[in-house]
């Protein structure tokens, strides 16, 4: 366990400049935790569209699940927009060009969390 997070962890009372720096080095796990959570969703996005460029290079020969890999792509196109308007949805609409309404409705329907 990092030194600072045991301390945090055992105070009790502390002054207000402790608490402060407490928090503050709260803030900078979460902000670590958020930037690896991004990190490993691009990877998992990098996959998903290194899938979809695989189907336009060698097509499968047993063929694919057509509904399944459109729901990907959609779920994909989605969670990238949400990123980067910072889960902003009437942004992300925009920039897919969609109605807010109807992104709300696929992230309802797909359960998506960003």
């Amino acid at each position: 366990m990092n030194t600072n997070l045991k301390t945090i962890a055992l105070s009790n009372g502390n002054s207000s400049a402790e608490q402060e720096n407490e928090i503050s080095t709260l803030g900078e796990v979460v902000s670590s935790l958020n930037r690896a959570a991004h990190v490993l969703q691009s990877l998992k996005d990098v996959e998903t569209n290194q899938l979809f460029k695989n189907f336009e290079l060698q097509f499968p020969k047993d063929g694919i699940d057509f509904y399944r890999a459109k729901k990907l792509y959609e779920i994909n196109l989605i969670k990238q927009a949400l990123r980067a308007t910072q889960g902003h949805q009437a942004k992300a609409a925009k920039l897919l060009r969609m109605r807010t309404s109807t992104l709300n409705s696929f992230i309802k329907r797909h359960r998506i969390s960003y």
